[in-house]
């Protein structure tokens, strides 16, 4: 054989090898990929499940700690009808999932506001066994806890309850009740997107279902005994066979830290069967999960497998043609991610718009880039950017009660200057006066809520924990202080009236995080501290009424105990207004 063709069948071998290696390394890369996209999108399902569950459960829990809490502080007076009458409507108006939230006493008597009625309904279950054995097993409890499931046959409904025992001076003085109706869980967890090929459903144990996705959840043949449908009494074929003896456990998905997963064949079709177990919400375990079509699979692998062949056949080709492409395209895509890395610093004024590309995709790609870049750039005008990075930091912003410290300024005096000056001077009069004191604030890591008018509401001690938040805000009004006095001194050279601020701080329990609806949700804090806060700035118009003093500060004796080498003097005890008991008020020098 001439010497030329065994070299050309040997160049030409060692090419076929070194394709076949490099498709198949592309090959088992691509495989290990798929599995590891669903295992994310597995896990990003039932992440989403849970939470959907959870955040519609949670807030109730809250709701009944947090009155527990100020009842057994002394806060709430249980026998102090008008009172309670206020709490528990108030927690059932600011927690839409509460069906019904009652106050039971020892003796089984008690009041429930309600949700459909609007108004306070009073009872007596003192005659009634079953509430006396439940009031005992609540009073035995140190802590709330969620019951059973009930069907409540008057109302055609099954019910999830949360139970807060009460407990004052180290006495039993009653129970705090939440009730969610079913209806309710299966309306929020319907609302999720639903699969092509598939449905979410929750169990209720392993032979009761409490939810199916689009299906009606039917109401004939529920009893006390019968709380939800059983799994042979539900619709659905496939949710039907779950525990099938014939499963086969998915190994491919094996990730039983965050999700089991198995595979069924019914009627001749494959399911693939994932889901996770949660306990604490019932006396049974609630099992969260979806079904699915293996379609979903089998088109990957399909996929796969065609791209593989392709790949063999225009691998050599496209070599070259790749590695001069790939020369070309590598530098967009490099200032791309460079510019994606300045924004996730949340510096969108140091990024600049990238530029127009030959490439169709990487210049749509780059329009695509500075359209969010001037949307970031608005964004960043009407959400903190501090709060945004504090939150991305903490990776938190659930609903939690925290004690906090808050601040409310206010300009002394400013509506009747206002109405002497033109709109345009009013709000470059304001634009400059909340930098100066929102950097104050924020200089002391604390987080701006919000500009009411010509006030400043903002807090510390959330979303991230500081252990020193009233003494940060005390500084801050310190610093105001100094801001306002050099900027005075500016104005008298330019002719201008000087500017006096008030400015109100308290400390105590508040709820933090995200409040609002699904479309349109803040992250603030909610609770009689904040009113506390703006009454002290407030009672400021009292004490000092001309105010000669440029800013004039007052702060509650909580704030002043939880920050104690604060420079400030005693004022006295005031009776502020919605207030019972006194409030012991300092100035802040």
């Amino acid at each position: 054989m001439p010497i030329a063709t065994v070299l050309a069948v040997s160049f030409g071998t060692l090419v076929i090898i070194t394709v076949v290696i490099v498709l198949g390394i592309s090959l088992t890369s691509g495989l290990t990929n798929t599995r590891d996209l669903l295992i994310d999108k597995a896990s990003a399902a039932m992440e989403s499940a849970e939470n959907d569950l959870t955040e519609l459960l949670n807030p109730a829990a809250y709701q009944t700690q947090y009155i527990a809490k100020a009842i057994s502080e002394g806060q709430l007076d249980v026998n102090n009808r008008e009172q309670l009458t206020d709490y528990l409507l108030a927690a059932v108006a600011g927690t839409p999932q509460i069906s019904t939230l009652s106050f039971v006493g020892p003796n089984l008597q008690g009041m429930a506001s309600n949700r459909d009625h609007q108004r306070i309904i009073t009872f007596d279950e003192s005659r009634d066994p079953v509430a006396r054995l439940a009031i005992r097993e609540i009073s035995s409890q140190k802590k709330g806890s969620w019951g059973q499931l009930i069907y409540v046959p008057t109302l055609q409904e099954t019910i999830l309850s949360f139970r807060e025992p009460v407990i004052r001076d180290g006495q039993f003085v009653g129970a705090l009740i939440a009730t969610i109706t079913v209806t309710t869980v299966n309306n929020r967890m319907n609302a999720a997107q639903s699969l092509t090929n598939g449905k979410r459903f929750i169990l209720y144990g392993n032979d009761h279902v409490l939810l199916q996705q689009g299906m009606n959840r039917p109401m004939n043949g529920l009893s006390v005994d019968n709380v939800v449908p059983k799994l042979e009494e539900i619709e659905d074929p496939i949710l039907k066979e779950i525990w099938s003896e014939d499963r086969d456990e998915l190994e491919l998905l094996g990730n039983p830290t965050a999700f089991e997963s198995h595979y069924l064949q019914i009627n001749g079709n494959g399911y693939i069967f994932i889901y996770k177990h949660l306990d604490g919400y019932a006396d049974k375990t609630f099992t969260i999960g979806y079904w699915i079509r293996d379609e979903d699979v089998s088109a990957e692998l399909r996929r796969l497998a065609i791209a593989g062949i392709a790949g063999l056949v225009i691998m050599l080709l496209s070599a070259v043609v790749a590695i001069v492409i790939g020369r070309r395209i590598s530098r967009p895509v490099l200032m791309l991610s460079d510019a994606s890395r300045q924004i996730s610093k949340l510096d969108f004024q140091a990024v600049k718009s990238l530029p127009r590309s030959r490439f169709t995709e990487v210049n749509e790609a780059n329009d695509a880039y500075n359209a969010m870049l001037r949307g970031l750039t608005w964004f960043e005008t009407y959400v903190p950017k501090s709060l945004v990075r504090k939150l991305m930091e903490s990776g938190e912003a659930h609903s939690e009660e925290r004690i906090v410290t808050v601040m409310f300024t206010d300009i002394a005096g400013f509506t009747p200057q206002a109405e002497s000056m033109e709109t345009e001077e009013v709000a470059n009069f304001l634009n400059h006066h909340f930098e100066l004191v929102t950097s104050c604030i924020e200089a002391e890591g604390g987080t701006v809520d919000k500009f009411i008018g010509d006030a400043v509401m903002a807090f510390w001690g959330a979303p991230e924990v500081q252990e020193d938040h009233a003494a940060r805000a005390c500084r801050a009004a310190m610093a105001i202080k100094q801001a306002i006095i050099a900027d005075n001194e500016k104005r008298r050279d330019d002719g201008l009236p000087d500017v006096h601020m008030r400015i109100g701080i308290h400390t105590g329990p508040l709820v933090v995080g995200n409040i609002g609806a699904a479309g349109r949700l803040n992250y603030t804090v909610v609770g009689d501290t904040v009113n506390i806060a703006q009454r002290m700035e407030q009672y400021g118009k009292t004490l000092s009424p001309d105010q000669t003093d440029e800013v004039f500060t007052l702060m509650t004796d909580a704030t002043y105990n939880a920050a104690p080498d604060t420079n400030a003097t005693k004022i006295g005890d005031y009776q502020l207004k919605g207030r019972q008991d006194p409030v012991t008020i300092y100035q802040l020098t």
